[in-house]
């Protein structure tokens, strides 16, 4: 099977629920308070998986689309107007993708989750015991910096979990690559005593041979093995 097919089915697939997966969380951003809400933190962290899967198969799908660009002749069974075809498609979904990163990236998304953060600080916060404008305005002045410590956290953390994701996922391949090796070398281990023990074979098969025929010459030997062999193939 063509492994474009593939890949344009996956991705149709997840482009739909990550459109579906958008709108949901936009709603979510806009309804509840971002600095608390538990089904906010859990839709981001989601949205975020499916977003990196996504792209993932985008590239998968543009380089099926570069292989046949590149070599022509290869895959001269493509004609030009399906492969205008396949651009097309993957430059829409490109840009489909692309729009939906926009919508969870604006400002006015961004702004909310800030906003949010800066009203939980002040809760919290409190007065801060001012009793003038100017005292005011320096305690509105700690609000923001404590709000926007409190984002880039928050954004640290989930890149710190990814991270964490990231090095799991290497030390499985780690594990896997490791196990393959340690069968691979049984495997060596096992041709080597097989060929020692075929070496001894044909070493007890010559002695005997040259007892049977009283010579020591190995060429004589082989000469005569082989024509044994040649006689008993025909």
């Amino acid at each position: 099977m063509d492994p474009y097919y593939h890949f344009n089915s996956v991705l149709e697939e997840r482009m739909d629920v990550l459109t579906s997966t958008v709108s949901t969380y936009l709603s979510t951003v806009r309804t509840v308070d971002t600095s608390t809400s538990l089904e906010y933190k859990t839709q981001r962290k989601n949205l975020k998986k499916l977003l990196k899967s996504t792209e993932g198969t985008l590239k998968d799908l543009q380089a099926t689309v570069r292989a046949v660009s590149n070599d022509r002749l290869k895959f001269s069974h493509i004609d030009d107007d399906e492969l205008s075809t396949r651009r097309a498609f993957v430059q829409g979904m490109s840009n489909r993708l692309h729009n939906e990163k926009q919508k969870v990236n604006s400002d006015e998304i961004k702004g909310k989750v800030l906003r949010d953060e800066r009203d939980n600080v002040r809760r919290n916060a409190g007065s801060m015991g001012a009793r003038n404008e100017a005292e005011r305005d320096n305690t509105d002045f700690v609000v923001d910096q404590r709000a926007d410590a409190a984002v880039m956290m928050r954004q640290q953390d989930e890149t710190l979990e990814d991270l964490d994701g990231a090095v799991d996922r290497v030390g499985v391949l780690a594990g896997n690559i490791n196990e393959e090796l340690g069968r691979q070398n049984k495997m060596i281990d096992e041709l080597g005593e097989d060929l020692d023990e075929a070496e001894e074979r044909m070493g007890a098969v010559m002695g005997k041979l040259s007892k049977l025929l009283k010579t020591k010459d190995s060429c004589q030997l082989w000469t005569i093995i082989s024509l044994t062999l040649i006689l008993i193939v025909l």
